[in-house]
């Protein structure tokens, strides 16, 4: 079906081709637009639009504030602002927020216009004219194997495993919910793919002021989020690669790589992470520094990386030990973050020990 979206449609959708074409040519050049007023507003949307990417709770408005072409300039400067900063989570947080937003407009744009209802009560037309533009075939209920299998790798909940679906013809059976969120997934993905984009230095320069805001309240938030240390609430993996540096064995690359961005993000300094490395045989100081450095963000390059999900350290051999909440997460920091939250409410074990009159456990 041929999509001719209107200009407000492409607003919501603003990764679409035909949106950057409809924004190609309505803006000067950058390094002008950067320099008169309508630039100075399209960064600070664009700065906006990054900070609602990194809140906890995100919320989105039923109308734009700005115009067509101000909503799509937001979003292709929101993009070239997270690769100026360079750290694979924010990018991460962005590419989520961008496609929760996308969702919410999808599943809003269908119960708004008239011209998207089906004489079945179905609200799909959009859904499916989206799902074509983005390059997946979906009907109403089902949609080929092929764009399936990949589009639910990242799902962990039970129901998209293929397992508990109908399979016929090569077809996957699917419900009208689910078309939402593999649409939102496929957005995700595209996004993600593309990005970081190479940004010339001389505009990363111009932007440089606005950035390191930006880089300094993330971490804020994210030192917010996960507050203090608390290695009782490492997920398995990341205990597993402490244990064996602590009995002195040598870690693989993947290990010093994901242990270091584990710890970088939840708040620990590049000197406690040498420290703990420097219990390995191979321990060299000044290459333990430069390597942490390097990670973290630190050394030359800028680039901040964050820890691999879960799919990453199975793929690396580093999912290890998996325990029952390993079951219900998909990254060690959200492991991390949930665990925590159980061991705060169930309290110090102190405290637990004497209400059940048992005697606290001796120092060591």
């Amino acid at each position: 079906m041929e999509y001719s979206p209107t200009a407000k449609e492409l607003s919501h959708f603003p990764f679409l081709k035909k949106a950057q074409d409809h924004a190609r040519g309505r803006f000067t050049s950058l390094d002008s637009l950067l320099k008169d007023k309508k630039g100075a507003a399209l960064i600070e949307r664009a700065l906006e639009r990054v900070q609602e990417s990194i809140t906890p709770k995100k919320t989105f408005a039923p109308e734009v504030t700005g115009t067509p072409e101000e909503e799509i300039g937001a979003y292709a400067f929101a993009r070239v602002i997270v690769s100026c900063v360079s750290d694979r989570q924010l990018i991460d947080r962005l590419t989520r927020y961008e496609a929760e937003r996308a969702y919410y407009f999808l599943v809003k744009e269908e119960d708004w216009n008239q011209n998207y209802r089906q004489e079945d009560g179905e609200y799909s037309r959009l859904c499916i004219a989206l799902a074509e533009e983005l390059g997946i075939r979906i009907t109403q209920d089902r949609m080929p194997l092929v764009d399936y299998v990949e589009l639910v790798a990242p799902l962990h909940e039970d129901r998209f495993h293929l397992v508990n679906r109908k399979l016929e013809g090569g077809l996957v059976t699917i419900r009208k919910d689910e078309r939402y969120e593999l649409v939102r997934e496929r957005i995700r993905l595209l996004l993600r793919r593309d990005l970081p984009h190479k940004v010339p230095a001389a505009l990363c320069e111009q932007l440089s002021p606005r950035v390191a805001q930006l880089k300094k309240a993330y971490q804020e938030q994210m030192l917010q989020q996960f507050g203090a240390i608390e290695e009782s609430a490492f997920p398995p993996c990341m205990q597993v690669l402490i244990t064996a540096l602590t009995a002195g064995t040598n870690l693989t690359h993947a290990g010093r790589f994901s242990l270091t961005t584990f710890l970088h993000t939840i708040g620990l300094d590049v000197n406690g992470i040498a420290e703990l490395y420097a219990r390995s045989p191979d321990f060299d100081p000044e290459k333990t520094m430069y390597q942490v450095e390097h990670i973290t963000g630190r050394g030359g390059s800028g680039t901040e990386y964050t820890a691999p999900a879960c799919a990453a350290m199975r793929t690396t051999g580093l999912c290890v030990h998996r325990d029952p909440l390993c079951e219900k997460v998909a990254h060690p920091l959200s492991y991390y973050k949930a665990k925590k939250r159980d061991l705060l409410k169930k309290g110090p074990k102190k405290t637990d020990e004497k209400k059940e009159g048992k005697p606290p456990a001796p120092p060591t």
